[in-house]
C-alpha cells in the first residue's frame, strides 16, 4: 500500500517533472555502476588488507552492509510516504527542515559533483596505462584519455536515463563476470598452497587482527551510491515497489560481491603471507593473484574491466550531479533554467550541459596548475566519502523525526525507531572515525585536510544562510526548498 501525503503530492505537480521508464534491473545496475566494484576489488580490497582490518577484511564488508541496510529500512519507508523527487534534499528537508536540507543538499550536490570530476583524472591514468602498456598503443597525458571519457558521459547523459542505464548494465555485468570467473578459478586452484580457499577469514578470531574500525571506515566507503535510488524516482517505473527492492539488493550484491572477493584474495596469497604481500605493493599483489589464477587473458581482462568500471562511475556520477542540480533549480535555488526537463527525452539537459562544462572547467585548472592527478583524485574522493556519511547520517535522523510524525501505518517501533537508532550508533562510530582520519581519507596532508573540512562547511553554512535569506525576502522560494 502506497501511503502518502496528498498536500506534498499536490505541491509536486507544480513543479518541472523528470520522465523515464527504468525497471528494477536498469536501476540496480545504474546504481551499482557508481561502486565500481572492479576498482574496489583490484584497488580497494588490497589497500584494507594492508591498512584496515588485515585477515578480516571480508567481515568489514559484512558489518558496513547490515548498518546501511538498518539505514535503508526507514529511508526506503520515508521515501514511500514522501513522494517528492529530489533524494537526501528532499527527505532531510522534510525531517529536520529547510535550512539543515539546503544546506545537505549543497554538499550532497558537491559530493557527487567530486566523484564526477575527480575520477577523470584515475580515468585517464588507467586508460592510457592499458593502451600504451598492455595494448600498445601511442602514449599521451593523462587528459588526453580523460577528454574521451568526458565526451562520452557528456553526450550519454543528455539523452533517456534508460540510454545510460543500458551502458551501465552491459559493463557492471561483465565487471562481475570477470569478478566471478576470477573467484571460481582461485576455488578451483585450491589458493595459496592447492588445500582449498579457507573460510578463517570470517572466523571472530580475526575480526581485529587489524584496525576494525579504520576497516568499516573503508568497507562503508565502497557503498557509495546505494542510496540514489529515490533521487531517480521520476524516472522509474512503479517507484513504490521498485525503489526498496533495489535498495536493500545494491547492498546485498555489493556486500557478497566485496566479501568473497575479499575471502578469494586473502586464500589466493595464502592467510600467513597476504597481509606482507599487500604491504609491499598492494596493487601488484591483487594483479599477481589475478594472473596466477586465469593467466594473462583474464588478467587483461581485468585491466580492460577496470577502465569500464571508471567510465562507469563516470556517467553514474553524471546523471546523479544532473539531477541534484536539476532538483535546487526547480526549487529556484539555482538557474529555474537548468530545470528545463527535453520534450523527447524526458532528461534534463540543460543540467547536464552544466554538469558537463563545471566538470570541463575544474579539470581544464588542474591541468594548467599542474596538479598531480592522482593526488586530485585521492582529495576529491575522500572528501567525498566523509560528506557521504555525514549525509547519510542527518538523513537517518530526519527519517526518526518525520515517521514519527507522518509515517502512518507505514511507522513502526522496528523500522522507523529501532533500525534508525542502531543504524544512527554504527554511522556515527564510523562518522567519528572518518573525522579523526580525514587528513588518510584526503591523502595524508594535515593542512589540505584543514582546508577542505573547511570548506565542507563552508558550503552547508552557504546552504543555511541562503535558506535564511529566502526566508526573509522571498517566501514562494522558501516554501519550495526541499522540493516541497
Amino acid at each position: 500500500m502506497d501511503l502518502t501525503i496528498p498536500a506534498a503530492a499536490e505541491r509536486s505537480t507544480q513543479s518541472p517533472h523528470l520522465t523515464g521508464n527504468m525497471g528494477f534491473f536498469q536501476l540496480i545496475f545504474s546504481v551499482m555502476a557508481y561502486n565500481a566494484p572492479m576498482v574496489v576489488v583490484i584497488g580497494i580490497i588490497p589497500i584494507m588488507v594492508m591498512e584496515g582490518a588485515g585477515i578480516g577484511t571480508p567481515i568489514s564488508f559484512v558489518v558496513a552492509g547490515i548498518i546501511l541496510a538498518l539505514f535503508s529500512v526507514g529511508f526506503t519507508r520515508m521515501a514511500r510516504v514522501l513522494p517528492n523527487p529530489g533524494g537526501f534534499y528532499a527527505l532531510i528537508t522534510a525531517g529536520l527542515g529547510r535550512h539543515v536540507g539546503l544546506g545537505s543538499g549543497y554538499i550532497a550536490l558537491l559530493a557527487y559533483f567530486c566523484v564526477y570530476a575527480g575520477t577523470f583524472s584515475f580515468a585517464g591514468i588507467v586508460a592510457g596505462e592499458l593502451i600504451t602498456n598492455t595494448l600498445h598503443g601511442p602514449e599521451l597525458p593523462w587528459y588526453a584519455w580523460a577528454a574521451c571519457f568526458w565526451l562520452g558521459s557528456a553526450v550519454l547523459s543528455y539523452f533517456k536515463v534508460e540510454l545510460s542505464a543500458k551502458v551501465l548494465t552491459i559493463f557492471l555485468f561483465s565487471e562481475l563476470t570477470v569478478i566471478v570467473i576470477y573467484c571460481v578459478l582461485v576455488f578451483i586452484n585450491g589458493g595459496a598452497n592447492g588445500a582449498g580457499i579457507s573460510l578463517e577469514p570470517l572466523s571472530p578470531a580475526h575480526w581485529f587482527d587489524g584496525n576494525f574500525s579504520l576497516g568499516v571506515l573503508l568497507a562503508i566507503g565502497m557503498y557509495g551510491g546505494f542510496e540514489v535510488t529515490v533521487l531517480f524516482r521520476e524516472e522509474v517505473r512503479n517507484p513504490v515497489r521498485v525503489i526498496p527492492r533495489a535498495t536493500f539488493a545494491v547492498i546485498a550484491i555489493a556486500m557478497a560481491t566485496y566479501a568473497l572477493s575479499s575471502v578469494v584474495f586473502i586464500g589466493s596469497l595464502g592467510i600467513d603471507n597476504v597481509v606482507g604481500l599487500a604491504q609491499e605493493d598492494p596493487t601488484g599483489a591483487m594483479n599477481a593473484s589475478i594472473h596466477s589464477s586465469g593467466g594473462e587473458l583474464l588478467a587483461t581482462l581485468a585491466a580492460v574491466m577496470v577502465v569500464t568500471s571508471t567510465f562507469a562511475v563516470i556517467l553514474a556520477a553524471h546523471n546523479i550531479t544532473a539531477r541534484y542540480v536539476f532538483n535546487l533549480s526547480a526549487d529556484k535555488i539555482l538557474p529555474e533554467r537548468m530545470a528545463s526537463v527535453h520534450k523527447r527525452h524526458g532528461s534534463p539537459h540543460i543540467a547536464s550541459i552544466m554538469t558537463s562544462a563545471a566538470a570541463l572547467v575544474l579539470n581544464g585548472a588542474a591541468v594548467v596548475f599542474g596538479l598531480d592527478p592522482l593526488v586530485f583524485y585521492a582529495a576529491v574522493l575522500g572528501m567525498t566519502s566523509f560528506i557521504a556519511l555525514v549525509i547519510i547520517f542527518v538523513c537517518n535522523l530526519s527519517v526518526g523525526t518525520y515517521m514519527r510524525r507522518n509515517g502512518g501505518q507505514l511507522a513502526s517501533p522496528w523500522a522507523t525507531v529501532a533500525c534508525p537508532i542502531l543504524a544512527a550508533v554504527g554511522l556515527g562510530s564510523v562518522l567519528v572515525m572518518a573525522a579523526i582520519n580525514f587528513p588518510m581519507l584526503v591523502g595524508g596532508s594535515e593542512v589540505l585536510a584543514a582546508g577542505l573540512m573547511a570548506f565542507i562547511v563552508g558550503v552547508f553554512i552557504l546552504g543555511v544562510v541562503t535558506a535564511s535569506v529566502h526566508r526573509r525576502k522571498n517566501a514562494d522560494i522558501y516554501s519550495r526548498i526541499g522540493r516541497q
